[in-house]
């Protein structure tokens, strides 16, 4: 890992795991953040970039195994088997979880604590002496981590609370957004600073033009604004700042020497020590597992792939080269891992992880993934064309796979479907299968496939229980 890389993850270390601002599990109870208020803090520049790191600390930590589970259990990719993780899980997994679901709380608490931090910049970095440039970028890096929070919130919740300043009275209880006011807002605040962040960001991993168009991007798509998506999606390919890996097999593009590449867009940056770690590869190791620097945890909750998706890939598909249907166990024996239990190492060992604690970067989103946006919405738009074939083959070509044909489709449909496979061939394990299914009308259709009784209202999850209680003014969404 490049030095920058390192430098900017010990401060978030540093002011994640030491004082910085008490961040917030209610977005309510603003008593904790009077810890640091404008007589003992927001005085100098050095200040204002101690309060970016700590919304950067906050963003970044959000909880990334509950939001996997949220969107890849609820799927056609992912199920969970066995350990103490398993409760929680099989209720994600089978459609049954209410607004009870501890993932729930940890996905609103850490986005809002994000948007608290980020809220208190912008109130309170203009009034900082300092460098007007800087002092604009970070207010625009602020507004970003704030818009990211909130299009986390909207996916997950639909239209929530929305709070733009930091000012809340601990007595205020307010209501929803609408849905207009939510969409609007977070669309706004990306393309206004994506006119303000420089293309190249000033540490690895923050906010730079790229990310916010990218961010955008995928935004409008989720929204089906195809138009605005395409447009969005080809600006980013304007800037001619990314590219698709393609230096050895596409499965190297995962491995952690490889993580600072051109095709990781927006990357939550991790570090193989606790509280800036991922666990995941504890989770996707089956029993036994022979590391290859070990000692290591191998958690008895595990991650497993089902057959239907693992057997739909081109034999030649490079991409499948991270799955592994059988292994070798610390006993030297070579296990048949079986029935719908292949597992995803798209994320292996980090060669200087200590026990669970991994330090390899999760891209949220890729270069392949602003092609295959723009692919899609240009056929939403207008059908089949050359254009969205060139851009689904430029994935293709660096997978190892045959090009498609225009001709191989016969309308709209067709494509579609076919780019909700490319999709996941390619992002699997990624945190974007839901809502790849969601916006194609087949996330309901498939669950009930697959034997869960799921209903159209199981494409928002509840917001808590424990916020509808604190607010009175917090309407629970249709269904629960």
């Amino acid at each position: 890992m490049k030095k920058m890389k390192i430098t900017y993850i010990n401060i978030l270390a540093f002011l994640f795991l030491a004082v910085s601002i008490q961040g917030c599990a209610d977005l309510l109870e603003e008593e904790v953040y009077s810890v640091l208020g404008p007589s003992n803090f927001f005085r100098s520049a050095e200040d204002a970039e101690s309060l970016l790191n700590s919304a950067y600390a906050s963003d970044q930590r959000r909880s990334s195994r509950d939001y996997l589970l949220l969107s890849e259990l609820t799927s056609d990719l992912l199920i969970q088997r066995g350990g103490g993780l398993r409760r929680s899980a099989q209720l994600i997994e089978d459609f049954t979880w209410n607004a009870t679901h501890p993932f729930l709380d940890g996905q609103w608490g850490g986005d809002y604590t994000a948007i608290y931090r980020s809220n208190l910049i912008i109130d309170r970095v203009p009034d900082i002496e300092m460098d007007e440039e800087r002092k604009r970028q970070i207010i625009a890096e602020a507004r970003f981590i704030r818009a990211s929070n909130y299009s986390y919130l909207f996916d997950v919740f639909g239209p929530v609370p929305l709070i733009s300043n930091s000012d809340l009275e601990i007595e205020a209880r307010p209501a929803r957004a609408s849905q207009e006011e939510m969409i609007g807002f977070i669309e706004n605040e990306l393309i206004a600073v994506s006119e303000i962040l420089p293309v190249e960001a000033r540490n690895y991993g923050r906010a730079n033009k790229g990310i916010a168009l990218s961010l955008l991007t995928k935004f409008y798509l989720n929204n089906k604004k195809w138009q605005e998506a395409a447009a969005t999606a080809q600006q980013v390919i304007d800037l001619n700042k990314y590219s698709l890996f393609n230096e050895a097999s596409r499965s190297a593009l995962f491995d952690i020497e490889n993580e600072e590449n051109d095709e990781f867009i927006y990357i939550r940056p991790n570090l193989p020590i606790p509280g800036l770690s991922t666990t995941y590869m504890a989770h996707a190791a089956p029993p036994s597992y022979q590391f290859k620097f070990p000692p290591r945890a191998n958690y008895a909750a595990q991650y497993q792939l089902l057959d239907g998706f693992v057997d739909s890939f081109h034999p030649d598909d490079q991409r499948k080269e991270v799955i592994i249907k059988s292994y070798t166990d610390v006993n030297g024996n070579l296990v048949d891992l079986g029935p719908d239990n292949s597992r995803s190492f798209k994320f292996e060992e980090d060669p200087s992880g200590v026990g669970q604690h991994m330090g390899n970067d999760f891209p949220i989103i890729r270069y392949a993934d602003i092609l295959l946006s723009r692919a899609e919405a240009l056929n939403e738009l207008a059908g089949p064309s050359e254009e969205a074939i060139s851009l689904i083959n430029l994935v293709r070509q660096v997978a190892g796979v045959p090009p498609v044909l225009l001709s191989d489709f016969n309308g709209k449909e067709e494509l579609r479907d076919h780019i909700l496979d490319e999709r996941s061939w390619e992002f699997f394990t990624e945190e974007l299968r839901r809502q790849d299914l969601i916006r194609h009308g087949k996330f309901i259709e498939l669950a009930n496939e697959r034997g869960k009784s799921a209903f159209d209202y199981h494409v928002l999850f509840p917001i808590p229980q424990n916020e509808i209680d604190r607010n009175p003014n917090l309407e629970q969404n249709p269904g629960y």
